[in-house]
């Protein structure tokens, strides 16, 4: 699953800061860099400046630039609406047509050379795409990126992106969306800029694992520039074939419990159970040694629980409970997933890999 940041031009970051930002985001392995323009904030003489560092620091650390535009950017370039010279001469890789094209103009656009195209994943419905497609539109070189909502209450809902971003992969176009950063939230509204609404104010981690797990993305972008090396560090091992959660350990989990716990990839089986992700591989774990039973505790969503001596031929049984379930004594608790993830155990599917690291 490709990641990417974003960075703006024009609108007063320290240009140090923009450089270590980029460098810093391809050290943890992202290949892409989102910019704009068209907004209406950056539209002033240090627009093209600060443009020209960040693509010319991109292409330095290997991020290909992705730049979103208007008809208002060639005006902004002095240049005539379909003369793409001026953009591949800053360096720019990708466009993403945002507003204010028809479907002829986009089409053609499709056809120029030397640049992939991107549609507005979130607002191009399937009548609008079969406009473009007989306008003559070259799919092969198109992509389709979500929008991001700087206003709060504004965002796409899940399910929404899930069916519009169907539409796109049914014609074999990747597909890419926006997840906030709190690291550093963009002017001048600073309430993160994410394409769905409920990752607004959500851990960026958690919310780039909600992407991830829908199963209909190829990428993401942090929206707001400047994520810091937590936020990067989270979300660059995310990816749609393996669920990962944080877990906060309980106390004195003896060693295999920990084994059972943190050292190995697991599978949720393909007869899922109803009330639980069960992963019955780590029966075998133990070699012979014998899983204690420790105090029953209660067992709320999201607890990770392994079955203890007294459940016999299941001992060394993990696993994670999908609603609240009660105290067991056959039961040992090892540990829950962190708050901000716990939704996401409801998105193991039958036969998905999964596997926990520490909180």
């Amino acid at each position: 699953m490709e990641k990417g940041i974003s960075l703006y031009a024009g609108m007063g970051y320290d240009p140090e800061e923009m450089r270590n930002g980029i460098e810093l985001a391809a050290r943890y392995g992202f290949t892409r860099l989102f910019t704009s323009l068209h907004v209406p904030e950056a539209e002033n003489d240090q627009t093209i400046n600060d443009f020209r560092l960040i693509v010319s620091w991109a292409k330095v650390t290997g991020l290909e630039v992705v730049a979103d535009i208007s008809p208002r950017t060639f005006r902004f370039l002095g240049a005539a609406k379909r003369d793409v010279t001026p953009l591949k001469e800053l360096g720019i890789a990708a466009l993403r047509l945002d507003y204010g094209f028809t479907p002829a103009e986009i089409a053609w656009f499709t056809r120029s050379e030397g640049m992939k195209i991107q549609l507005n994943a979130s607002t191009i419905d399937f009548e609008q795409f079969e406009l473009i497609r007989a306008a003559g539109a070259d799919l092969s070189r198109v992509e389709a990126l979500h929008n991001f909502y700087p206003r709060p209450e504004s965002g796409l809902s899940y399910d929404l992106l899930v069916e519009r971003s169907r539409m796109w992969r049914q014609f074999g176009i990747r597909v890419y969306a926006f997840l906030p950063s709190a690291a550093n939230p963009r002017g001048p509204v600073k309430a993160g800029l994410p394409t769905v609404e409920v990752h607004r104010f959500m851990d960026s981690v958690a919310a780039a694992k909600h992407l991830a797990v829908s199963g209909v993305l190829h990428g993401l972008y942090f929206g707001d520039p400047l994520p810091d090396e937590r936020e990067l560090a989270g979300v660059a091992p995310v990816n749609s074939e393996t669920i990962v959660l944080r877990v906060s350990p309980a106390s004195g989990l003896s060693e295999i419990e920990r084994q059972i716990l943190f050292d190995r990839r697991l599978r949720n089986r393909v007869d899922a159970a109803e009330r639980m992700v069960r992963a019955s591989e780590t029966r075998d774990l133990y070699d012979g040694q014998t899983i204690v039973s420790r105090p029953p505790l209660p067992r709320p969503k999201g607890t990770v629980a392994v079955d203890n001596e007294r459940y016999t031929r299941y001992m060394g049984e993990l696993h994670v409970s999908t609603t609240d379930l009660p105290a067991d004594e056959r039961v040992n608790v090892l540990g829950r997933v962190v708050d901000a993830e716990v939704f996401l155990v409801d998105h193991i599917k039958p036969g998905q890999p999964f596997y926990f690291v520490e909180a």
